[in-house]
């Protein structure tokens, strides 16, 4: 289908320059300690569309994004130079991408995102069990306009603080009657769900449980369904880790 997401380490170094030596280490070692003590990206997308066109689409998007990745540069301008590379391909299809890009450092416990157009991510803040998007002012669809530019947002995360990435397929999913799941109702079984799991396996779990109650048991919905859930979670003392 055209629904995508990705996890990327932000900080690989694909060629091990950092580690020239006598006794190079071997590329899955150099990748290991990337991924122990570097940046991750995460990201989620759609294609619009559905079937094999739409696949192929997004398998590239996804090609063209990893290789932007490796450049390291910022969210915005990855999503900039990803727009400029697929412009000319989106617009002979006559397809667009939407697309959300984040960087987490769980160093920092910083997330440095932007987006293309996407549903914004939603973030509960566990200290005031509170809930935000996360969105930035300006970005369009990837494909729509080879000039278009891209903001850049941050966010502080705290322990607990839990995110959900998601796709319209879960705010569009429909019962019998017709009627929409909707941002409402996905903000409302997220908060509760944050409140009463710790591991983001269970909340995810949840949200698609809620769904399939929603459309009802047996029916299926005709729009994937895409979901990433980030939790911080605290372990001991000043010690973190992210899940």
């Amino acid at each position: 289908g055209g629904d995508y997401y990705d996890f990327i380490p932000a900080d690989y170094d694909p060629i091990g320059k950092e580690n020239e030596g006598e006794n190079p280490p071997s590329l899955i070692q150099n990748l290991k300690s990337k991924i122990d003590k570097g940046r991750w990206s995460i990201v989620i997308g759609d294609v619009m569309g559905k079937g094999v066109p739409a696949g192929l689409l997004m398998t590239m998007t996804r090609g063209m994004l990893r290789a932007e990745v490796l450049n390291r540069h910022s969210p915005a301008r990855i999503l900039q130079h990803l727009n400029r590379v697929m412009h000319a391909d989106l617009e002979n299809s006559h397809r667009f991408v939407t697309l959300f890009y984040s960087e987490y450092d769980p160093k920092t416990r910083v997330l440095s995102y932007s987006n293309a157009a996407h549903h914004p991510p939603l973030l509960w803040q566990a200290a005031t069990n509170t809930i935000l998007g996360l969105d930035t002012l300006e970005g369009m669809l990837i494909g729509l306009d080879p000039d278009s530019h891209y903001q850049e947002a941050q966010v502080q995360l705290q322990p607990g603080d839990t995110i959900i990435y998601y796709t319209d397929g879960f705010t569009d999913a429909a019962n019998q009657r017709g009627d929409r799941f909707d941002e409402d109702n996905l903000t409302a079984a997220f908060q509760w769900a944050c409140q009463n799991y710790q591991q983001s396996e269970e909340i995810l779990d949840y949200l698609f449980d809620q769904v399939q109650q929603f459309i009802g048991i047996g029916n299926r919905n005709a729009d994937d369904m895409t979901l990433v859930v980030l939790r911080v979670t605290p372990l001991t003392g000043e010690n973190q880790h992210d899940s």
